[in-house]
């Protein structure tokens, strides 16, 4: 039937429906919202379909459209409010929208089938009406009076709140104090895309003439123009800084792409078009990014706009390292920068090049470049983008500065929006704790910012740093959102980087041939850039698995590649967290020589810098390669400092248990092995539990079987997963079979691994046989 329910369909359906109550036919009838017809009085069965749920959006949206990005993602769910038709037509509509449309500040381009359904109840309405609704879905924040005033001016007289009673009464809007409300987001879609250019732009110039409000009126002003006008572009950028101040990022982008269409001058359109891409790298849009760079280039640039687009492909690639002359060719550009009196630039640049520095070591004199270049710029330097530059460039040496730097900039402003800086700083040389602190911080803000690409990174790094610190369930929730988000916002890097964490997470505990794939298939299609940190990284997950499965002198190897300052896998920071470990191995599998040739290495390598790990890896080596009687004290001297990081902690107590076992001193041996099992246990590290319950047996205690957690409970989409999962079916094919993306159903897996305590697809039958 159509829409509005015409009253001769209306009465014969309900004509039909009354009679066939008594019989075992069964008539449904579909009929939406805000439509008055004999249907309502017939005193019929009434089901109230509701919107969709949040999660049940994401797996329509997920199936109809996957490759969209992650900003658009956002938008289009925030649109469709759960309607399934909207959530299926919005996509299509995108794919055919022009950039414009998509970055408008509110509203999106919609299909004809829905701007056909959104907008045929309006079309009902008298013609003033209509044009009174128009105003309201032009204006972000549409007032009463606002909406009256402008109205009046299209009207040519005067009007009274009688115009908006139709549109009340038909429930197309609400007035809640001063503001109008449309019933959904579409509506106000709809009406934009069902008028005329000459209503828009009609409809747009008298709201700029009535608001006072700048930014909103700045984009009804630019909005009423045809061809290029410097004045409202002007007042449009003005608009856009103000949005950014605010963390309204996506806006700011919005604006200052519509101030470039409007801008006559070549050189100041060039100059907005790369402010716009700046902040499309941001909201990590790739895509948005190139686009802009390449409208750029097309047009007159100057020497400094021409230093600012070095930098932003920079960035948008990366950070892509290569040798030392591109190090020294940024660090150039920046000097010229910051002699042309432009900080801000030369910061950015320096930052690229420090980001090289960071990927892969290009030498000792390219490093110092980029640090003698920052520490010119530094001022008092507390600014977060100058401590970050150094700890990236000279993370070793710089270490103790910079760590106290970020604590008194960090407490000097808590609600900064550069947070994420600091955090990075502290990270990057090795204070963990503080990083993390920051890190914390600085995620809420960047989520309410939009900005999806800083957010990727800043999700890496912290998994990373509650690796080092075994913080390890936190650490797998942040490596698979970082995951996700960077391959959504094409940062190829950071995707990797991700992955080996998340397989070092699954290697300890215990699923090695899992993790094995997932560290080997990171950085394959990396290979060719050859940057130092994947393979550091990779080094020190292989080192970890290979650990966690007795396998000590092949973990040595993997480990000792990180500290050869020759070889591929050599990185400053990376190396700092094998420090743990890389003696421990040599010890456990006989090679003492190679033992005390690491000791050696660290101890050179503490007296550079603090980090946590590098000084807690030289207490725990000290007293594993001593001799009694100093290694008791040793051993003491390694449980009582600070910090005690759990899963490190966890092992040397475990090792001074095996070395007071091996003394003869059985019953003092116990109560360390004891901890360190039930420590490993809490962990959810059963490999590690184990072989501390082997130490304990050794002893003669007999260890009771580790507790099972109880099961958490599944949804009924996870079980049926699972299920599927456990009958060895791919994610492909349970994707293809219930209507799902294949990372929907990763991402139920990783949730059902955990709830069912098991940590490999290997296991699901057996864990949900026992849930029978």
């Amino acid at each position: 039937m159509t829409p509005s329910g015409s009253t001769p369909t209306a009465s014969v359906l309900t004509f039909i429906a009354r009679r066939l109550e008594s019989t075992r036919t069964l008539v449904v009838i579909g009929l939406r919202e805000g439509f008055d017809t004999p249907l309502r009085s017939a005193h019929l069965q009434e089901i109230d379909v509701g919107p969709l749920n949040e999660t049940a959006s994401l797996q329509l949206l997920d199936q109809v459209a996957p490759e969209l990005e992650a900003q658009m993602r956002r938008r289009v769910l925030d649109e469709a409010v759960g309607n399934p038709l909207a959530l299926v037509e919005l996509p299509r509509a995108l794919k055919q929208a022009s950039d414009s449309q998509k970055t408008a500040p509110h509203g999106m381009p919609l299909t004809d089938r829905l701007e056909r359904t959104f907008s045929g109840q309006a079309s009902t309405l008298p013609n003033e009406t209509q044009s009174a609704l128009l105003l309201v879905a032009l204006d972000v924040e549409p007032s009463v009076t606002d909406v009256l005033s402008a109205a009046r001016l299209l009207a040519g007289k005067e009007l009274s709140m009688d115009v908006l009673e139709p549109a009340l009464d038909s429930g197309l809007i609400t007035i809640s104090g001063a503001r109008i409300r449309f019933r959904h987001p579409l509506i106000r879609s709809a009406l934009d895309q069902a008028a005329t250019p000459g209503q828009r732009r009609a409809a747009h110039l008298a709201l700029s003439e009535v608001i006072a409000e700048p930014d909103r009126r700045a984009w009804h002003r630019a909005r009423s123009v045809l061809g290029a006008d410097e004045g409202a572009a002007a007042d449009l950028e003005a608009a856009a800084s103000r949005a950014q101040d605010r963390g309204a990022t996506t806006t700011a982008l919005g604006a200052l792409e519509l101030a470039a269409s409007l801008t006559p001058d070549s050189t100041v359109r060039a100059r907005r078009l790369l402010a716009a891409a700046e902040l499309a790298f941001q909201l990590g849009e790739p895509s948005a990014v190139g686009r802009l760079l390449d409208a750029a280039a097309r047009l007159e640039l100057t020497p400094h706009d021409i230093a600012r687009m070095t930098w932003l492909r920079e960035i948008f690639h990366d950070g892509t390292p290569g040798d030392p002359a591109a190090v020294a060719k940024l660090v150039a550009v920046a000097r010229d920068a910051s002699a042309d009196g432009d900080r801000n630039l030369a910061l950015k640049l320096l930052q690229g090049a420090a980001l090289r520095c960071w990927w892969a070591d290009p030498g000792g004199a390219a490093r110092a470049l980029v640090f003698e270049a920052v520490d010119q710029l530094a001022g008092d330097g507390l600014d977060p983008r100058i401590l970050e530059i150094a700890s990236l460039a000279a993370p070793v040496d710089s270490a103790a500065v910079i760590s106290a730097k970020v604590l008194q900039a960090a407490g000097r402003d808590t609600e900064s929006s550069d947070t994420h800086l600091l955090a990075f700083a502290a990270y990057a040389v090795g204070d963990l704790s503080q990083s993390i602190e920051l890190m914390d911080r600085a995620a809420p803000m960047l989520r309410a910012q939009g900005r999806l690409g800083l957010l990727a990174q800043l999700l890496v790094v912290r998994a990373w740093a509650g690796i080092n610190v075994g913080q390890f369930d936190e650490a797998l929730r942040e490596a698979e959102e970082g995951n996700r988000l960077a391959n959504e916002t094409g940062q190829p890097i950071w995707t990797a980087m991700s992955q080996i964490g998340r397989g070092i997470l699954v290697g300890l505990r215990g699923d090695e041939h899992l993790a094995e794939r997932l560290i080997t298939t990171a950085g394959e299609p990396l290979m060719a850039l050859r940057l130092s940190v994947l393979h550091a990284q990779a080094e020190f997950a292989h080192g970890i698995v290979a650990m966690t499965a007795g396998r000590n002198s092949d973990a040595f190897d993997h480990f000792a590649r990180m500290f050869d300052r020759d070889g591929s896998a050599y990185h400053q920071l990376v190396a700092h967290a094998a420090a743990p470990y890389v003696v421990e191995c040599a010890v456990r599998s006989g090679r003492i020589a190679e033992a005390r040739r690491l000791l050696a290495e660290l101890e050179s390598l503490s007296k550079r810098t603090p980090a946590p790990l590098v000084q807690m890896g030289l207490r725990y080596a000290r007293a594993l390669v001593a001799e009694e009687p100093d290694a008791r004290r040793l051993y003491e001297i390694a449980l009582t400092a600070e910090p005690k990081w759990p899963f490190d902690h966890a092992r040397v107590q475990m090792s001074y248990g095996s070395w007071l076992r091996r003394q003869r001193r059985i019953i003092e041996s116990r109560p360390w092995l004891r901890e360190a099992r039930e420590a490993f246990e809490s962990l959810g590290l059963q490999p590690w539990a184990d072989m501390a319950r082997g130490e304990l047996r050794a002893s003669g205690e007999r260890a009771p079987e580790p507790n099972k957690k109880p099961h958490q409970a599944l949804s009924p989409q996870e079980l049926q997963i699972a299920q599927m999962a456990a009958e060895g079916l791919s994610n492909r094919e349970i994707a293809d079979r219930l209507f799902l993306s294949h990372r929907t159903v990763g991402a139920h897996l990783y949730r059902v691994y955990p709830k069912l305590g098991i940590v490999s697809r290997s296991e699901l039958a057996q864990a949900l046989a026992a849930m029978e």
